[in-house]
């Protein structure tokens, strides 16, 4: 699931300035020039007054012998565009200083080394410090200016949805009738490209090495974006799977494509788009694979998606249970109500969370989305957001979308935090056990992935940023063995 709920109760508040200082230009005499040894974005590690670790993210606009500016990120506590009050850069020293978050940094900047050493303190917490510069890398895996393939954009109607969708589909420079993938995504507005945050484009980059391949390659643009109409917000996975439906009948009698081999490939929630679609039309989707698709209900993928999250940052154990244990007590009360009138639940689900509190005022402090429940508007907040968010997951139950006689490849990742891919593989294979037709049923865990399938290390959302690796080249490799051989 997606997971930036990003899918997380930890990390959805923003706090401070809504404009990063690195982002704002900056009026300077013409004579001045940036500071590009300087000037960037620096990560690293502080540790809190509790011991656990926190990701801080510095940004710096410099120029030579001339004034600076800097804003900061904590990106575990959902703290973006944090702007100093004090900047100080001169002869490599630099002095930050926050008043509003009693925040100070000295550091040293070293050029060779491109990095920020010194110290952090936080509220009166020393902490030492080491920022690194991060550097994008060049996306080695896009086609560039000369792809291996031809491309035809199409826009096709879905009559029964009232709008039109486009995408556009890809196949080798030769003759010939190949195997096609259609590409389903995950939850979150996307178009046929899907070039995130972090700067990858993996639709883009998976129709290229399926070309290489001689599969043909089919990506869609999600309801609101590119050539797809329609309303923009909320696309459920039945909205995916009917705008799936229009395209596959539209390119069912393609001169180009190989009407016996089509698979539906899936990323988080658009496996079950994919399942769906391959139950519809049983006769025309040879198979499906998925891509870190949740296989437990709503609310453990839910609860297991808050506990990998904050383990994976440091976060005491002891405290992460007493915070999953009170959205687990929040998920119960809304499963359990025959009324899904928001409003009248604010008042119980309050009432949890100020038990909770009143035993545990520290889950307020380390959770910025908790704290929020003790300040005035905490009724509101709670019917527009916090319940909503909870509904988003918790209509979830494998069962009732994964169809079981559709021969299904299910691959996980590793390190994935939103889908953690050991605890969904023994999930899938359990579902598995009910099915009554011989269909092919078979999994694969990929050690030292991220929810996005790249390799990492310490599989942060930085690394995703600065690898070069929009998908693991044997990643492609079974699904390439799946599609044209079924094994």
């Amino acid at each position: 699931m997606s997971y930036l709920i990003i899918g997380c109760l930890f990390s959805m508040l923003v706090l401070g300035s809504s404009t990063p200082a690195w982002s704002q230009s900056v009026v300077m005499p013409f004579e001045q020039q940036l500071d590009s040894n300087l000037s960037g974005s620096y990560s690293g590690d502080v540790f809190l007054v509790s011991g656990a670790r926190s990701r801080v993210i510095v940004h710096i606009v410099a120029y030579v012998n001339g004034p600076c500016d800097a804003s900061w990120d904590a990106p575990n506590f959902g703290w973006i565009g944090n702007r100093f009050s004090t900047v100080s850069c001169i002869d490599g020293r630099i002095l930050l200083q926050s008043d509003s978050a009693d925040v100070v940094a000295q550091v040293t900047h070293d050029r060779n080394q491109q990095a920020l050493t010194g110290t952090w303190i936080q509220r009166r917490t020393n902490s030492p410090v080491v920022l690194k510069k991060l550097y994008e890398a060049p996306r080695v895996q896009e086609p560039g200016d000369t792809p291996p393939y031809i491309a035809e954009s199409f826009r096709v109607p879905n009559r029964p949805a009232g709008i039109l969708v486009g995408g556009e589909l890809t196949f080798p420079d030769t003759l010939g009738r190949y195997p096609l993938v259609i590409l389903a995504g995950d939850r979150g507005q996307t178009d046929r490209v899907a070039r995130g945050k972090h700067g990858h484009a993996p639709y883009l980059v998976l129709a290229s090495m399926f070309a290489q391949r001689n599969i043909a390659t089919v990506r869609i643009d999600d309801r609101g974006t590119g050539q797809t109409t329609g309303i923009t917000n909320d696309q459920s996975v039945d909205d995916e799977a009917s705008d799936i439906s229009a395209v596959l009948e539209t390119l069912w009698r393609h001169p180009r494509i190989d009407t016996t081999r089509i698979v539906i490939i899936g990323h988080g929630e658009g496996g079950l788009a994919a399942a769906v679609v391959a139950r519809r039309y049983p006769n025309r989707v040879t198979r499906i694979a998925m891509l870190a698709t949740p296989m437990l209900s709503g609310k453990e993928t839910l609860l297991e998606q808050l506990r990998a999250r904050e383990l994976s940052r440091g976060t005491d154990a002891e405290l992460v249970g007493v915070a999953t244990g009170l959205v687990a007590a929040w998920c119960d009360l809304l499963l359990a109500s025959p009324t899904t009138d928001n409003q009248a639940l604010v008042p119980s689900l309050l009432s949890i969370a100020d038990s909770v509190l009143m035993n545990r005022p520290d889950v307020a402090m380390r959770y910025p989305m908790v704290r929020q429940l003790q300040r005035p508007g905490r009724e509101l907040y709670m019917q527009s957001t916090l319940i909503p968010w909870l509904r988003s997951y918790l209509w979830y139950s494998p069962a009732d979308y994964v169809s079981l006689q559709s021969p299904t490849l299910a691959l996980f990742a590793e390190r994935d935090v939103e889908v953690p891919g050991a605890l969904h593989a023994t999930a899938f294979r359990a579902l598995g056990q009910r099915r009554t037709s011989r269909s092919t049923w078979t999994s694969a865990v990929f050690p030292n992935t991220n929810h996005q399938f790249q390799e990492c290390d310490d599989c942060t959302e930085e690394e995703m940023a600065r690898t070069s690796e929009t998908i693991r080249p044997d990643v492609v490799a079974r699904l390439a063995v799946w599609v044209l051989r079924g094994e």
